[in-house]
């Protein structure tokens, strides 16, 4: 299915839009030539003024395929009616509908440089230069919060983008990074019990609803199953390896360097900066807290302390970078600040408290 944005005086607005049958276009997107021309028809139900036409396949998010200045288009009045849509019984005038078809002769002109906020860094966090602790918490929440949220389902098919194997052709990879065994598993077996799920890495039985927080791709990554279950809801830490009670690794699924406890589990020493940021960014972004002695009543995850070393310990790496990267153009439109800035970590919670936050901090949509 083709859509099209079309962009002017009101807010972006995404259309159907219909492919002529002789034409290319009805081939699979995958098929498509990098370059083609084609007749696109497109109807719309209104008579704003549009300034742009931004063509995308819907089911490839990560191909934009051009912008189309809207002087370029080739316009003209298809067919005007008649409508009352609110006395159907007594007559069919007074409230017109407008339908315009446009046919425009398309070409494979590039995408413009920043579509969203979030792709220039620079201006993105350009106000926070100045602040700390719970200043900052509250400045990064404010440029972070407002963001699009995706459908439960919808998350199926972002993480096996953000997450595939091959990071430098996400869509033509077969497979997916499991986040806790580092495995490379088919996407095909998503959902299944002998395959791979989805992760939250702070856990849903810690404030997370209906809503953003639950859907939030900075905190999603493919686990698998049995995995994904050892973990439950325990929250990050490491164990002491003398103890009779942590377990090297994990789980008979889980990576060797992974451990656990009864109340603490620790990931791949090469993903715990990733995961520390993505708990970190959870905290900042839907008000919650990180402890050295959380409680699932009051939302708090941890160990803090041991996040803050795994984030300075574990330096973001080009894969983390480009999902943070993706996750801003194709999906929610915002960033984690953390991947961008790990040093924010220790400006806010070394200013917090080293142990506790303070639970004055403003609550975010759950």
């Amino acid at each position: 299915m083709l859509y099209v944005t079309a962009i002017g005086s009101s807010a972006p607005r995404k259309l159907v839009a219909g492919i002529e049958a002789s034409h290319p276009c009805n081939q699979n997107p995958s098929s498509l030539p990098t370059r083609f021309p084609f007749k696109l028809k497109l109807f719309l139900l209104s008579q704003t003024k549009f300034t742009n036409l931004l063509v995308e396949f819907h089911s490839n998010p990560l191909h934009t395929l051009n912008i189309l200045p809207f002087a370029r288009l080739s316009c003209s009045v298809s067919a005007l009616f008649a409508w009352d849509s609110w006395r159907w019984a007594a007559q069919f005038i007074s409230y017109q509908l407008f339908f315009l078809c446009l046919v425009a002769q398309a070409h494979d002109y590039p995408s413009p440089s920043v579509r969203y906020p979030c792709e220039d860094v620079n201006m993105y966090y350009a106000n926070v230069a100045q602040f700390k602790g719970e200043l900052l918490k509250r400045k990064l929440n404010s440029i972070v919060a407002a963001h699009h949220s995706l459908s439960y389902k919808e998350v199926w098919d972002a993480i096996k983008i953000l997450d595939a194997a091959d990071v430098d052709n996400p869509e033509a990879s077969s497979a997916i990074v499991e986040i806790y065994s580092q495995r490379i598993v088919p996407k095909s077996l998503a959902g299944k019990p002998e395959g791979w799920n989805r992760e939250h890495l702070w856990p849903r039985s810690y404030g997370l609803r209906r809503g953003p927080s639950l859907t939030d791709l900075h905190n999603i990554h493919p686990a698998d199953t049995n995995v994904n279950s050892s973990r439950g809801n325990k929250y990050f830490g490491e164990c002491q390896v003398k103890s009779p009670e942590c377990l090297k690794p994990a789980s008979k699924e889980a990576a060797s360097d992974t451990e656990s406890d009864k109340e603490k589990w620790a990931p791949p020493k090469h993903v715990r900066g990733d995961i520390a940021r993505a708990v970190m960014y959870m905290a900042v972004s839907y008000g919650f807290q990180l402890s050295d002695s959380p409680n699932k009543g009051n939302n708090e995850m941890g160990l803090l302390s041991t996040l803050l070393k795994w984030n300075k310990g574990d330096p973001p790496s080009r894969e983390e970078k480009l999902r943070n990267d993706r996750i801003c153009k194709f999906y929610q439109h915002n960033r984690n600040p953390f991947i961008d800035h790990p040093e924010y970590a220790q400006l806010i919670w070394k200013q917090i408290s080293p142990i506790r936050e303070s639970s004055k901090f403003l609550k975010g949509k759950q």
